[in-house]
């Protein structure tokens, strides 16, 4: 699916920018966004119960660990940016696509075996950002901050057994629909950072699952609710801005 999506916007990018050939880009333009998404978060708020390892000699319990959970992933987005006349504040919405998770790591009572679990959430996220700066447009060096609306797809969940792939499974009925996460970031010409915070679980922690026996357990109940991370991207205006700084592309547009 991810892959689609990222045709898909690529594919249409030449497409905008011969459509706005001509046009005055300083007040109204898109921008594209390349990046990497780095998202960290802590240990399980309490022992989970449901966790267990199944090897020659049946099933074992698994003992979380108290460490920091840090999941790569990627953002590719279409920006629409409207800049006010007095070049010092503007406007960013559009659509994003990006990856991001959360990883948690669990080992046995004799700590022969250690489970590492990754959780990687696909989404399609519209951004809602003010940004801020003394000049805008030609020196694309602006503060901005807000929010994105992330409509999550895709849900999957990784685990490996000292360093053994042992499964990729979707969750996706125990996915949480929609998350809102809380965004600060500075960009400097191409360059783009953010940082965020998800104040939201990944998962609904009412789910229920059915163990052996017919007993039921709620697998997410005591995840971490937030997932903080860090955003570096290449952020491309197509406009003239762009055109300008480029050779090859002013001979095109």
């Amino acid at each position: 699916m991810n892959k689609r999506i990222i045709i898909l916007l690529l594919t249409i990018l030449p497409c905008i920018a011969s459509a706005q050939k001509g046009r005055h880009f300083e007040f109204d333009y898109f921008v594209l966004e390349l990046g990497f998404c780095n998202s960290f978060n802590g240990a399980p708020s309490a022992r989970c119960d449901h966790k267990y390892y199944k090897g020659g000699e049946g099933l074992v319990h698994l003992n979380q660990v108290e460490t920091l959970g840090y999941t790569p992933g990627f953002n590719v987005g279409l920006q629409f940016h409207h800049d006010c006349k007095n070049d010092n504040v503007g406007f960013i919405t559009g659509l994003m696509v990006h990856s991001w998770g959360n990883s948690y790591k669990y080992e046995t009572p004799q700590k022969d075996i250690k489970l590492t679990e990754w959780n990687k959430m696909l989404s399609l996220g519209v951004p809602l950002y003010i940004k801020l700066s003394d000049e805008l447009y030609n020196r694309q060096a602006y503060f901005y901050f807000g929010t994105q609306v992330d409509f999550n797809l895709n849900v999957t969940t990784t685990q490996k057994a000292n360093g053994t792939k042992l499964s990729t499974k979707d969750y996706n009925d125990a996915r949480s629909k929609i998350t809102v996460p809380v965004i600060v970031g500075f960009n400097f010409t191409i360059i783009n950072f953010r940082i965020g915070m998800t104040p939201m679980a990944m998962f609904d922690k009412d789910y229920v699952i059915t163990l052996g026996g017919g007993q039921e357990a709620l697998p997410y109940k005591d995840i971490n609710n937030m997932t903080f991370f860090a955003n570096f991207a290449f952020t491309i205006p197509l406009s003239q801005w762009t055109v300008k700084r480029s050779y090859f592309l002013s001979r095109i547009f």
